[in-house]
């Protein structure tokens, strides 16, 4: 008498009995295995595994089999194809078939972790024109996040140091902690720093880029190596002059901008005690003495609109306001009742102005 008491799934799936049993083709096969299943209620669970299997397998036997015929026949039509006994071929199968589910887990395990790892390595927010976000970090840092900015986390941010990349402008409130250094990245300058408060503004489209310290202490370098490192206390406010190529318009050459140079001053501050350089933060613009093209590009963001002078004089007008909930329509036009007079047309995102 056969002992089946340490039989696994494939041992039953071998046995010719049980396969008739599975199919039920053979009244006696279904009977003797009913009561063998009822007399060892301890065996259920394989041999319900092992009907699973046959199942699977059966419902794949003429597909599998018709198929490597036709592969024999196409690449080697003189030699003979032998059928192997049913139990060899359910064997092979029941190998084969745990061999593909173990590399299928294999790949789906590897593509999962490659996955995570992709995305740890590289994390980046970002907004639109219009748009602002904060966005808290895993160290607890704060960042709002300005308009038209993108800010990515390095790979393993806050395992051994706390590094990000900025393009555009964001305002920083930095955890504390002295084991981690906080590192911002910009196209032109580096901010290092362990706990404080600062904003940082760097975008590629103005010929300037800033970082004003409002709380602690930080430091700085240019990219380029060109005037070393810079230390700032609160309410001090570090320029850099970028490089401006010569442009080509109408066959005339610009003059090239002077050489790049970095300057250190106060924040400006107004009578109400809002900091100028900071106040996006608390949704408002505020503009103390500048001129049309740089308020262009704080408007262009700020509202998502492009911003077109037909005459270069109209860039020159210089204005001081404060804007808070106003349409780029009553911004104008406040504007163009100053002293500054001016003619603006808005269609879409496109807005004219002229004399």
């Amino acid at each position: 008498m056969v002992d089946r008491s340490k039989f696994n799934a494939e041992d039953f799936l071998v046995d010719s009995t049980f396969q008739q049993y599975c199919a039920g083709t053979d009244k006696l096969c279904i009977g003797y295995w009913e009561k063998y299943i009822n007399a060892h209620p301890e065996q259920a669970a394989v041999i319900a595994e092992a009907k699973r299997l046959y199942v699977i397998l059966s419902g794949n036997k003429r597909q599998v089999n018709k198929q490597r015929e036709n592969l024999a026949e196409t690449m080697f039509p003189e030699v003979e194809t032998v059928k192997l006994k049913n139990y060899i071929w359910l064997k092979v199968a029941a190998v084969a078939v745990l061999a593909l589910g173990a590399v299928l887990l294999y790949n789906v395990y590897n593509h999962y972790n490659n996955a995570k790892d992709q995305v740890s390595e590289v994390f980046s927010f970002a907004t639109k024109g219009g748009e602002r976000k904060k966005i808290m970090l895993q160290d607890g840092t704060s960042v709002l996040l300005n308009a038209k900015s993108t800010l990515t986390l390095s790979k393993g941010f806050n395992d051994k140091c706390r590094e990000v990349t900025l393009t555009g402008e964001a305002f920083f409130d930095v955890t504390h902690d002295k084991n981690k250094p906080f590192k911002v990245h910009t196209a032109d300058f580096n901010v290092n720093v362990l706990g404080t408060a600062f904003n940082v503004k760097a975008y590629p489209d103005e010929i300037t880029s800033e970082a004003t310290l409002i709380r602690g202490l930080i430091t700085m370098e240019a990219v380029n190596g060109n005037g070393g490192t810079i230390t700032l206390k609160p309410s001090q406010k570090v320029t850099f002059y970028k490089t401006v190529a010569p442009q080509v318009k109408n066959n005339l050459v610009k003059p090239k901008a002077p050489k790049p140079e970095i300057t250190i001053n106060h924040y400006t501050k107004i009578k109400d005690s809002t900091i100028v350089e900071t106040a996006w933060t608390q949704n408002r613009i505020e503009i103390y003495d500048q001129d049309f093209d740089e308020i262009k590009n704080v408007l262009e963001k700020w509202y998502n609109v492009e911003i077109r002078f037909t005459d270069p004089s109209i860039e020159k007008y210089r204005f001081t306001a404060t804007i808070t909930n106003e349409s780029i329509e009553e911004v104008l036009h406040a504007l163009k009742a100053t002293e500054n007079n001016f003619k603006y047309e808005i269609k879409g995102k496109q807005v004219t102005i002229s004399k």
